[in-house]
């Protein structure tokens, strides 16, 4: 059976992403992700996209907000999750089995140009605990929220 369809590349984002938090939580069969259905403020938006730009990253709006119940242990399965996870300076080992919220922005000043990147926020209780930058190409990758001008050096 052979299924064909006109894709917006914008729905398509939204699908790799969730798609990228089905891996994770299929990896290790213990990461579970929700989507947050409560709007977000203004503010809340606004000290993320200050954050971010701090690093470097110019963003367009939230794309999606997701509870995601981190695993009360990381196996060696999320050794490179934790390793993306180093290279931003996080350190999720402390927050196993918390609920952390995903939020995720759409960057638009990417070093090599690409489009469709994004950047993951990891919040518990108002702090950034944790994120990364992927990309939502199939071929895409992930690295750590590393500044920008750090990207290729």
């Amino acid at each position: 059976m052979i299924f064909t369809a006109k894709v917006n590349w914008k729905s398509l984002s939204a699908v790799l992403s969730l798609a990228a938090a089905f891996v994770l939580c299929f990896v290790g069969g213990q990461m579970e992700t929700q989507a947050v259905s409560a709007a977000v403020s203004a503010d809340v938006q606004q000290s993320h996209r200050d954050y971010l730009a701090a690093l470097g990253w110019e963003t367009e709006g939230l794309v999606s907000t997701d509870q995601v119940i981190l695993p009360e242990e990381f196996t060696p399965e999320y050794e490179e999750y934790l390793s993306v996870q180093a290279d931003g300076d996080f350190d999720l080992l402390p927050y196993a089995g918390l609920t952390v919220t995903r939020y995720t922005y759409s960057v638009t000043n990417y070093p090599s140009g690409e489009e469709d990147v994004l950047a993951d926020l990891l919040v518990l209780d108002g702090i950034v605990v944790g994120g990364e930058l992927r990309s939502a190409a199939l071929d895409g990758f992930m690295t750590g929220l590393v500044p920008r001008e750090q990207i290729g050096s």
